[in-house]
């Protein structure tokens, strides 16, 4: 049961009291000040709010909310609407069963805004560092139609296929991040304690060395005495590319040249597509408006070059076009795209079209992510191979001229 802190005054006396007490809510909170202690509230704040609204220290501290913490929690607020379960004892019986801190304690605030009178919707709106613009967005809508557990459930499925897609990408990507890390360790030690051993043999010989030889050792030299400016060189190109990449310029070029990119372009295109037709059709069988379901489904598409058209059609859409009419002009979506959502719209069936789309370009993501991973596991052996036999047979050769001359 939340604490609350309290200032006031004394209905009697009229000198200044503060405290605190125990209620399920603030307004009971309120009442229970008033008749059992006889104070005139001036101010209350729940404990946990007010001390971690007071302090930086404890903000800094506070438990990262992530997406599948919400993803759980909202499966299990789907499970109690559809018992018939009040929304307050609901948010009540989640502030128990969560897991982290920080989403217990934005619940419970939530959960007081409800039992003073506030929507679910609006009271989720003021932690919208917590809840995203489309959670915010369908909780209202599915309140405004009555159907709250069925939406719930559906923002519960869209989180879990957004997490399902993250762990597929990682995997994907961490496996070839490995073999680099593991290969340049490997390529580093070489130049670093192999290299300047034989180097000093060929000195002492004056062996005539070829270039490629002279090249790695001008490289393990390089890596010897000036790492730091080359260490200091790599982390100003990722600032500056970090600087760049902010821009909106620097941002519309490279989400650009990612579409564009052979192997992995294709991948990227079936993401975003996804992204936007799965969103889509989550927020419009919610019962959001398609203006606003757009604007929404725009800020979550993660390439700026798939989201501009997606503002675009918004722009078309509000002015009397059809949305697939402006998708196909961009020539950015694939045909499959534009002609079910063609048909989608003349059949009033765009929400399960979409939906189709999305179910069939995930499965295709994930075979592209299967492809990718075949095809770059034996080529990071061979490159990362060839630069190993590079400097060994660098190393080699003047070793073997040297064996030849003292036959």
């Amino acid at each position: 049961m939340p604490i609350y802190m309290y200032k006031g005054f004394d209905s009697n006396s009229g000198t200044t009291k503060k405290g605190e007490v125990e209620a399920e809510t603030l307004k009971t909170a309120k009442a229970l000040i008033r008749q059992k202690h006889k104070i005139i509230v001036s101010s209350i704040k729940e404990k946990s709010v007010a001390t971690k609204s007071s302090s930086l220290l404890a903000r800094m501290s506070q438990q990262k909310v992530k997406l599948k913490d919400i993803s759980v929690m909202t499966r299990q607020f789907a499970t109690l609407q559809k018992a018939h379960v009040p929304i307050d004892e609901s948010l009540r019986a989640l502030v128990k069963q969560v897991e982290n801190e920080t989403l217990a304690t934005t619940l419970s605030d939530i959960k007081n805004q409800v039992s003073e009178g506030k929507s679910l919707g609006d009271a989720t709106e003021s932690h919208n560092e917590t809840f995203s613009k489309l959670y915010i967005n369908m909780l209202k809508a599915g309140e405004s139609s009555g159907t709250l557990g069925l939406v719930l459930d559906r923002l519960a499925d869209y989180m879990e296929n957004k997490i399902a897609t993250r762990g597929k990408i990682f995997s994907a990507i961490s496996y070839p991040a490995i073999m680099i890390v593991a290969s340049g360790g490997i390529i580093i030690f070489l130049f670093v304690s192999i290299v300047p051993k034989l180097t000093k043999i060929f000195d002492s010989l004056k062996v005539t060395l070829p270039w490629y030889t002279k090249l790695m050792i001008g490289i393990s030299e390089s890596l010897q005495n000036y790492w730091y400016i080359l260490i200091a060189l790599s982390w100003l190109g990722y600032f500056m590319f970090k600087k760049w990449l902010a821009t909106d310029k620097g941002r519309l070029r490279f989400d650009n040249l990612m579409l564009k990119v052979p192997v992995f372009g294709p991948l990227v295109m079936r993401i975003n597509v996804s992204s936007f037709t799965k969103t889509l059709s989550t927020l419009l069988s919610s019962g959001v408006d398609i203006i606003q379901s757009m604007e929404i489904t725009k800020n979550v598409i993660a390439n700026r070059v798939i989201s501009d058209v997606v503002g675009e059609a918004k722009i078309a859409v509000q002015e009397g076009a059809s949305l697939s009419s402006v998708i196909a002009k961009s020539n950015r979506f694939p045909p499959l795209v534009t002609q079910m959502m063609s048909t989608g719209e003349k059949t009033g069936q765009l929400e399960s079209m979409l939906g189709h789309v999305a179910d069939a370009y995930d499965v295709e993501v994930e075979q592209k992510i299967e492809g990718m991973i075949s095809i770059i596991e034996p080529l990071m052996i061979i490159v990362m191979g060839g630069i190993t036999v590079s400097v060994v047979i660098s190393m080699v050769m003047p070793m073997m001229q040297i064996m030849n001359q003292i036959r």
